[in-house]
């Protein structure tokens, strides 16, 4: 998975609008051609440099661990809010999975809810 980097893709993919949020984290997508890219966006109102970077730091190893779980096609925004200055690096995992099911960017998502329909025939 390809980093989101240029100011003029974030743009693209905010004005998308299309949106998903827990409590730790918000995620705004676009549906792209080839790989997939993620980029972050942390406020400073999350804490000082240090812990910003050590989140953004976790959340990009989050997202190459959990990269093979992702549909290609998709440029992806991860917001961090506020709530997630203090919590650990399973919590955060947990919430970054959370969304990817939630906004159905993982794989096997289809398989599972064709073969849950086959079940109630």
């Amino acid at each position: 998975m390809q980093r989101l980097k240029n100011s003029i893709d974030f743009k693209k993919v905010y004005n998308n609008k299309k949106s998903i949020a827990n409590r730790h984290l918000v995620f705004y997508t676009l549906k792209t051609e080839g790989e997939s890219r993620i980029g972050f966006s942390i406020s400073k109102k999350v804490g000082n440099a240090v812990k910003r970077n050590k989140i953004k730091r976790r959340l990009r190893e989050i997202s190459r661990l959990n990269a093979y779980q992702i549909k290609d096609g998709y440029d992806i925004i991860c917001i961090v809010r506020v709530y997630a200055k203090d919590i650990d690096y399973n919590t955060l995992n947990n919430s970054f999975l959370h969304l990817v099911k939630k906004s159905g960017l993982i794989l096997g998502d289809e398989y599972k809810n064709d073969k849950d329909n086959d079940r109630d025939s």
